[in-house]
Order: structure tokens, then sequence, then C-alpha cells
């Protein structure tokens, strides 16, 4: 029978391990690509915005760990309130106790001193005296009558001091547990008392950060509406349509920073955003920047906080090299150029095929660059301190400037 139970459980077991491995390739495999998809949308975003959202992802796991713990600890203490409350009073019954003990522990000592001097005279005079005549003998029989009933109480009274000394080395032993446990059960709740002031001041940094994180996602969105409303009004991309995806995006946006953690929007919902895309099939050009590493992505990610769809019609490009030179990467005509109020130095050069670069951001605008000027591919533009904002379009659609640029 136990040998049939063995093989019963082996066969299960080969059956059911495949499936459990499985299932195991198979959560590890999504996890990687949730991982992936991640990091791919903190690439796409803004790179202060992406820190800010990490900042809060960080601090809201802390905060989910704070409340499970601070549950807990409401959980122990209201049970161990009742310890606490039955541990004080049996504390408070045993150094009562305790007084009264060693009450009786002096008088005990104090009477087992005095017999033994009573005794320790006796036997001293027992000695003394001798045995010289008959009433030496009377005496001397009264004494040691006497000296033996001093043993007996003596032994008598030891025995009682030593069940005092026992009681009372209980009662100090039960106190001293009681008083550790006490120590405990105080220290649970200074501990949750902290945990809670941690708790509060974490949810002011969050509040703050969140504020924080709305206003740059408000001044993206506002730099974004800004640059098409520049292209709508040189009719680099339909009036109509910049329009109605503006209205559109401050619609989701306000509606997502309203709504706070509670939004989930998962789809994009937009024919603009569906049909806006385009791609450039000519040859590859420098980057306008020189060597540069891409701190904001082009297209559409789901921003982390909110769960809103975004779509980043630009690339934000760092330069390696401090206060860089802008310059142009296609020959072309300056159809645009001027200071904004959100976008800083903006240079917009109309080239063949309707295709059109948009250089946002600029710290200065070259002197020598004006409107309906003709320049070379290479000519210098402007310069950059930090980052650069580079927009490609061609005909009402937008395309991605890595398609366009090399940046080695």
């Amino acid at each position: 029978m136990g040998m049939r139970f063995l093989k019963w459980i082996a066969v299960t077991l080969l059956l059911v391990l495949p499936f459990h491995a499985a299932s195991i390739d198979k959560k590890i495999r999504s996890s990687k690509q949730k991982l992936a998809s991640t990091k791919s949308s903190y690439a796409k975003m803004d790179r202060k915005l992406a820190k800010i959202a990490r900042q809060i992802e960080a601090n809201q796991k802390k905060l989910k760990q704070l409340d499970l713990i601070i549950t807990l600890s409401d959980k122990e203490i209201a049970v161990n309130s009742i310890l606490l409350s039955e541990g004080e009073k049996r504390l408070l019954e045993i150094e009562n106790n305790s007084t009264v003990l060693n009450r009786k522990k002096a008088e005990q000592e104090r009477q087992l001193i005095d017999l033994l001097a009573n005794r320790y005279i006796l036997e001293e005079i027992k000695k003394e005296r001798g045995i010289q005549s008959p009433d030496d003998v009377v005496e001397s029989e009264l004494l040691t009558a006497l000296i033996k009933s001093d043993n007996e109480r003596l032994k008598s009274m030891q025995k009682a001091y030593l069940e005092t000394l026992k009681v009372s080395e209980a009662l100090s032993k039960e106190a001293k547990r009681i008083r550790n446990m006490i120590e405990r059960l105080k220290k649970k709740k200074e501990r949750a008392a902290r945990e809670k002031e941690r708790r509060k001041k974490l949810m002011a940094s969050l509040e703050k950060e969140k504020k924080e994180y709305q206003r740059r996602l408000e001044k993206l969105q506002k730099e974004e509406s800004d640059l098409r409303r520049t292209l709508a009004a040189l009719n680099i991309l339909k009036k109509r349509a910049i329009e109605k995806e503006k209205k559109r995006r401050l619609d989701n946006t306000t509606h997502a920073i309203a709504s706070g953690d509670r939004l989930h929007v998962r789809t994009i919902g937009s024919s603009y955003q569906k049909h806006a895309i385009g791609r450039y099939r000519g040859r590859k050009t420098f980057s306008p920047v020189g060597k540069a590493k891409v701190v904001k992505k082009f297209g559409p990610y789901t921003d982390p906080i909110y769960k809103i769809k975004i779509f980043n019609e630009s690339i934000t490009l760092q330069p390696y090299q401090k206060h860089a030179k802008v310059k142009n990467v296609l020959n072309g005509r300056v159809v645009f150029a001027k200071e904004t109020p959100m976008l800083g130095n903006v240079v917009i050069i109309e080239h063949r095929n309707s295709l059109h670069t948009i250089y946002a951001k600029m710290d200065k605008i070259a002197p020598t660059i004006r409107e309906g000027k003709k320049i070379k591919r290479g000519y210098v533009i402007g310069r950059v301190e930090n980052e650069l904002m580079f927009e490609v379009t061609q005909k009402n659609r937008h395309i991605n400037p890595l398609e366009l640029i090399r940046l080695r």
C-alpha cells in the first residue's frame, strides 16, 4: 500500500511539474515584458518628469508598506492593550505583596537574630556553670530544655523565612517579566506612533511631488500646444486638426490631474494621433548638436502616474559639449526665427518635399538668421546650453527625428 502511494505521488509530480514550470516561465516573461515596457516609457518621458515619477512611485510603495505596518501595529496594540492593562494591575498587586513580604522578612530576620543570640547566651551559661551540686543538675537540664526548644523554633523560623524568600523571589521574577512585557508593549506603541509620523511626512512629501509633477506635465503640454499653434499658423500642419487635438489633449490632461490616481485611461482614441505619423525615406544626416544623447524619445507612452496616453512629437537632445552650436541639418529656407513664451528661441526651416525641421529651446539664435533666408546644410543657426528640442514634420505628419539624423 505504501509503495503504491509513493508511486502515485511521483507520477502526479511528473505530470504537474511541467505545467507549474511553464506557468513560472510565463510569469517571468510577463514580468520581463512589463519591466521593458516601463523602461521604454521612462526613456520617452521628459527627464525631470521621469525623475519625479520614479520618486512618486517609490514613495507610493513606501506608503503601502507603512500602511501595512501601521495596520498590523494598531491590531497588535488593540490586542496587547488588554495585556498591558492586566500586566500593570498585576504589577501593582505584586508590588503591594512584596511590600508586605519585605516587612514580614525583616521581622523574621529580627526574630532569627534574637533567637540565635538567646541560644548562644544559654549555651555559654551552661558551659560556665558546669555541674557542682544537685541544683546545678536541675539548672543544666532546664538550660538544655530551653536550648532544645530554641533549636526547634529556630528550624521552624528558618523554614518560614526560606518560604518567604522563595515567594519573594518568585514575585520578583514575575514582576521583572511583567515589566519587560510592559516595556516591549510601550516600545511597540512608540514605534507605531513614529511610523504614523513618518507616514504623515511621506504624505506631505508625496503631495508636494505630485504638485510638481502636475506643474511639469502641464508645462510640457503647453510647450507642445505652443509649438503646434506656431506650426499651424505657418500652415505646416492643418489648423483644424491642431485645434481639435489641442482641445482633446488639454481635456485629457486636465481630467487626469483632477481625477488623480483614480484615473486609468488605456487608449489614445484620436484619429489625429493614429494618422499623424509619417516615415522619412531619404538619406540620413548629422545631429543638429553633434554628439548627443536622447533624453526624451519620440512616440506614444503611458504616463506612469495618471495612466493617460501621451504622444511625444519631438525628441530632446542633450549635447555632450556645453554651449553647443546648433546646425541646420539639410539645405532649406528659414520660415520662423523668434523667441516664444513657452519654448524659448525657436527656428523652423523648410526643406524639399514639404519637410520641416524645428529647433526649439535654444539659448541663442544666430544674428545672421532671419525669416526668408536660404541656408545650407551645416549652417549655424544658434547655440544651446543644455538641451535642444528637435522636431520633424512632412505634409501634416510627424516624423521620428531619429529616422532623419545620426547621433554618432
